[in-house]
């Protein structure tokens, strides 16, 4: 049912009936010679087979039939939104991979970006669109990631097109998250003012420039940020899934470091600081072979590895701040290569010959400066690549150990510092850093069917 202005106020589900019907046959049947300088037979399909997926991304609510001769070719059911659409056009994803956020830009925001409005007037663009909003299907980089970026896609006002700057902006915004030479699913579609797009990029308009590029940026990491989030209610749903099944069937059939450390306990206010972002409760009961910590939270309980959660928190900072400090006492080193003594001063690392095949580091990063393995570390940082490198490499070596016993308060302090980093679903190297057993696939796997605190009888 629609309004006077056009705006569906009341949907029901019926049985589909006949749409748009496309009957394509005998292209170029007069014209033999472009035939001839056309891509095989496979590529031209797959090409269509592209297009109709895109399109359906962008009308999520469009059934789509297509007939090959007398077989059908693609379907793709409707649904509310493109996230409903993803698992259909890839197989492997599943509907509980996939992070869904929607949201509208800001009026203030969109009034600061000051745009001419060229020859069209404001009633015109209410015509056109009367606002602008932001639309992200992320899969999530603990669950799914593509070999290439070809999963990395960007809709403009319902058409999908090529904006390298906002595909680098994806990219670089989930790095760190996915497994090395892995990239992440995702599809942004973008509903925008039309004089804030500059179809001259390219003949066939498949690559446009955007206006004020720096500001749609900050909105695709703020809405990326938020994806990531543990926020209770974005919280994707946790089904159960075929690595915890295998778990569960085994059970029903049936360490790695020795050092010593600890968690610092501080005394501030993550615990509230959770609470204030609207971040799941988790809190912690116990810890397993001293390499899990075990953490209910109201709809189930989650599996969380102590190192990498701590490599996770670590590396963070390390982002935002990576400091050299000098060194009271230079610690030795033996035998570097001019490549290694290379690495360390783009790192600025200060290193000084000290004799025969012998070197001093008179500085060294602020994590690693007090640790008694920090020699190691620097023959380490040595052998490595950029800053980057260095700092997943820094973040992983000063994090605690798995095989280090912690107390409840420590375990507690972890989950909260964690759960407050940007990325916390995977560590730096794009590890899944929990295992989540939630309270309906307990349930089934008991066989229980009954409401807890109630008899199910004899």
């Amino acid at each position: 049912v629609y309004n006077e202005q056009g705006k569906a106020v009341e949907t029901e589900r019926v049985a589909i009936s006949p749409g748009t019907i496309v009957k394509v046959s005998n292209l170029f049947g007069k014209w033999p010679v472009r035939r001839q300088g056309m891509p095989s037979y496979a590529q031209q399909m797959r090409g269509i087979q592209l297009i109709i997926q895109q399109i359906s991304l962008c009308y999520p609510d469009v059934t789509w039939q297509v007939w090959q001769g007398s077989k059908l070719w693609i379907q793709i059911s409707s649904g509310s939104t493109a996230k409903q659409i993803l698992p259909q056009l890839l197989s492997t994803i599943r509907l509980s991979d996939l992070q869904y956020i929607q949201q509208e830009i800001d009026e203030e925001e969109a009034e600061e970006l000051n745009i001419e409005t060229a020859n069209f007037s404001q009633y015109q663009y209410s015509q056109i669109l009367d606002r602008q909003s932001l639309e992200l299907v992320l899969g999530l980089p603990d669950r799914c990631h593509r070999r290439r970026p070809d999963w990395v896609k960007i809709a403009i006002n319902g058409r999908v097109v090529k904006i390298p700057e906002l595909e680098q902006i994806i990219i670089s915004s989930l790095a760190r998250t996915c497994p090395r030479d892995r990239y992440p699913i995702c599809f942004l579609h973008l509903q925008i003012f039309p004089y804030q797009i500059n179809w001259n990029r390219h003949p066939a308009k498949t690559e446009i420039y955007l206006d004020n590029l720096k500001f749609w940026q900050q909105q695709i990491n703020l809405v990326i940020g938020k994806a990531l989030q543990f926020s209770s209610d974005i919280m994707p749903e946790f089904p159960l899934s075929e690595k915890v099944e295998k778990i569960l069937k085994v059970s029903e059939n049936t360490g790695n470091y020795q050092t010593r450390r600890s968690i610092e306990v501080s005394p501030d206010n993550t615990e509230e600081k959770n609470q204030e972002l609207g971040l799941i409760e988790l809190k912690a009961i116990a810890q397993l072979h001293n390499t899990y910590i075990v953490a209910e939270h109201p709809s189930g309980i989650w599996l969380i590895e102590q190192h990498i959660a701590h490599e996770r928190i670590l590396y963070e900072k390390l982002c935002d701040a990576w400091q050299i400090i000098s060194l009271e006492t230079p610690i030795i080193l033996h035998h570097l290569s001019s490549a290694q003594i290379e690495q360390l001063q783009r790192l600025n690392i200060e290193v000084e010959i000290f004799g025969d095949s012998i070197w001093a580091a008179r500085t060294a990063p602020s994590m690693l400066a007090k640790r008694n393995d920090c020699a190691d570390a620097l023959i380490e940082l040595s052998k490595g690549g950029d800053l980057e490198s260095a700092k997943v490499a820094t973040a992983c070596r000063s994090a605690i150990r798995n095989g280090t016993p912690l107390s409840l308060p420590e375990m507690q302090s972890l989950l909260n510092k964690w759960q407050l980093t940007r990325n916390p679903r995977t560590c730096p190297h794009g590890r899944p850093i929990y295992l989540s057993l939630e309270e309906s696939a307990l349930a089934r796997f008991f066989r229980r069917h009954w409401v807890i605190g109630k008899s199910h009888g004899i």
